[in-house]
């Protein structure tokens, strides 16, 4: 169940520019989501400029990998350098800023 919610949380934080904070290969992160969408062989995957955990810049983290993930009230105002709307990673975007 929770991993059906994780795409809407990752949605509603894309729509209002707001920070997440997630755990992936087991460590703790904090990310400004951009893409979230099917990657490869149809995986679904976010497209994030990670700002804490293991260092800053951009990562692809594939949802059913995340655990922990929560919104927070830390907001950003612009896209991170280097983002592409279209990124050709994916094969079909759900949402991006």
């Amino acid at each position: 169940m929770r991993k059906i919610s994780y795409p809407n949380i990752i949605i509603g934080a894309i729509e209002r520019r707001r920070i997440i904070e997630l755990r992936y290969k087991d460590v703790r992160r904090r990310v400004r989501p951009h893409i979230l969408g099917y990657v490869g062989e149809g995986a679904l995957a976010l497209s994030a400029w990670q700002v804490a955990g293991t260092g800053s810049g951009w990562r692809l983290f594939h949802v059913d990998d995340i655990g922990d993930l929560t919104e927070t009230e830390a907001g950003f105002r612009s896209p991170a350098r280097g983002y592409n709307p279209n990124d050709p990673a994916f094969s079909r975007i759900i949402e991006r800023l």
